[in-house]
Order: C-alpha cells, then structure tokens, then sequence
C-alpha cells in the first residue's frame, strides 16, 4: 500500500507535466474531490517540498493574483490576500518574484539570481521603492549559503 505523501507525490508530478504552476492544494482538492484535511495537506506539502529537493520543480509561495489561473483562493475571509504554495517550473515567475522562493535546488540558482537581479534594478530605479527599502541588497544563493554554512560553524 502506498503511503498519502507518496499518492500526493505522484499527483502533483502528473499535474507538472501539463501545466508550468500547480497549486499544491487545488491538485489535492482535485484528486479527492472534496477539502483536504490537515493531515492530507500536510501530506501533500512534504510531497511538494521533496519535488522541490530533487529540483524538478520550485516551491513558492504566492498570492492569488500573482499565479494566474492556478490561483488557489482561500474561502476564509480576506482569502484573496492569502499566500498559498505552488510548485512551479515558469521561470517568468520565478524571476518576477525571487523573495517568495520558498525551496529551491541548486539547479534553480541562476533563474532566482537573475530574478534577484532585476528586482534589485527595480528597487534602485524607483524612489518610492528606494526609499521604502533602503538597505535592500540581491545576494547570490551561493554567496547566501556559503555565509550562513559559516555562519552555523562558528556557533
């Protein structure tokens, strides 16, 4: 018998093939056909996140206006400002948004770095960013993860 984490694997797998985002909690909702507990969305998020560590996907989080039609729109009041998790292999998202990378593989370093990048330009661009965000600086993950590997042996 298959264990639910690896059920939910294989569906969210199966949803990435036809589709560049998937919304971890509609494609539960899908394939049960009905709200998914907490133990089956726990379930399916430890799925998602062992797609993200073998770099077939990236998990990130995002707001509802920000995934498009994969949009997953919570019911609870003020759902639409509610971030939810999705896996995606769009590297136009990714780019767009690179702070709301949640897990990403190596493989995946030089698309958020780009993305880094240009949010940077942004942010120096406008004034009103500027100011709002002054010591805003895009570090690259493997500088990021060189620091605090140092950082965690000098504890």
């Amino acid at each position: 018998m298959t264990s639910m984490t690896e059920t939910f694997y294989k569906a969210l797998q199966s949803a990435l093939a036809s589709r560049d985002t998937v919304s971890i909690r509609n494609t539960v909702i899908e394939m049960l056909e009905r709200d998914p507990s907490k133990t089956e969305v726990a379930a399916a998020h430890k799925a998602a996140r062992r797609i993200a560590q073998d770099g077939d996907a990236v998990l990130i989080s995002l707001l509802p206006d920000q995934a498009g039609s994969e949009a997953y729109v919570p019911t609870a009041r003020r759902g639409g400002q509610r971030a939810s998790n999705y896996l995606t292999v769009d590297e136009e998202i990714i780019k767009d948004l690179p702070c709301r990378v949640e897990l990403a593989t190596n493989k995946w370093d030089a698309v958020i770095d780009e993305g880094m990048r240009l949010t940077q330009q942004r942010i120096e661009s406008d004034p009103m960013l500027s100011a709002f965000l002054p010591n805003w600086k895009a570090e690259p993950r493997a500088e990021q993860r060189a620091r605090l590997a140092e950082k965690a042996a000098a504890r």
